[in-house]
């Protein structure tokens, strides 16, 4: 039978992505569980394991709700720490908090910062003098721009085994399991592995699908092209080439999302680097 969440009143989330995992998290996890159990609050309460919570330089990490309660750094001694303070006082701990609602900035000494996207001049072998920027080959976006791009009834052209494709109908783009994106329709089928690959699990893994995991996604911007504005060129990890999506001038809508959702840029200033 399923917990009655009808009786939470408070819920923990706790990180167990990779990052915090390696900072021995479950050691937090045990003791804060073990505390809940032994001192009848396991009705009232929820704790879940929440993956990644996207703050591994402050890892282990906690969510508590409500409150909206970042925690960092955890251990097992401000593990019970803060879940006492929860359960019988229904406040955060101050000093272990990494962010709350109405802060304006995060409590941390750990903030990476990362370089943003830039496009940088290149003399490749295909297009010539180009724009070149090299964006995130993350399942979160390579997934969501296909989806994006095979919406469009015009305006994509596709590179694939040798084989060149227009594209004039609208596509499905599925994921089908842990790794694989299958794109569908009367004009091309093929599919992708996109899915999270660690080099652990690389031992595991059928070699097929590491053939056809997207490991370098190269955003290409052509600007003496007369018929494309540029092209997404995506290589597995080995620098094989899989599939290149050039984009037509005619549905400026796609190069613009490309520029402004993928690479996080603004489409009248784009950042442009002077040196390759």
């Amino acid at each position: 039978m399923g917990k009655d969440v009808s009786k939470v009143t408070t819920t923990f989330q706790f990180c167990d992505g990779g990052s915090c995992k390696k900072a021995k998290s479950e050691l937090a996890v045990r003791e804060a569980r073990a505390h809940l159990r032994n001192n009848n609050l396991w009705d009232t309460t929820h704790t879940i394991r929440t993956r990644c919570n996207g703050r591994c330089e402050d890892a282990p990490t906690w969510i508590v709700q409500p409150g909206n309660y970042w925690y960092k750094n955890l251990t097992p001694k401000k593990a019970i720490e803060i879940v006492k303070s929860h359960t019988e006082t229904q406040e955060p701990i101050e000093d272990y908090l990494l962010f709350k609602d109405g802060d304006s900035k995060l409590n941390t000494e750990n903030e990476k910062i990362l370089k943003p996207t830039s496009f940088k001049p290149k003399n490749d072998s295909e297009f010539g003098e180009i724009l070149s920027a090299r964006a995130s080959a993350s399942d979160q976006y390579i997934y969501a721009i296909f989806k994006k791009l095979f919406s469009f009834e015009s305006g994509i052209y596709v590179s694939l085994n040798d084989e060149y494709y227009t594209i004039s109908n609208k596509h499905n783009v599925n994921y089908v399991d842990d790794f694989d994106m299958v794109i569908s329709g009367e004009e091309i089928n093929f599919q992708l592995a996109i899915g999270p690959i660690t080099k652990a699990m690389e031992q595991e893994i059928d070699t097929s699908i590491l053939n056809r995991k997207v490991g370098v996604s190269e955003v290409i911007w052509v600007t003496e092209n007369e018929k494309y504005s540029g092209a997404i060129r995506l290589k597995n990890r080995k620098g094989k080439h899989l599939i290149t999506l050039y984009i037509g001038k005619e549905n400026t809508d796609i190069w613009n999302y490309i520029i402004e959702i993928y690479l996080g840029m603004d489409i009248l200033n784009p950042r442009i680097l002077n040196e390759a």
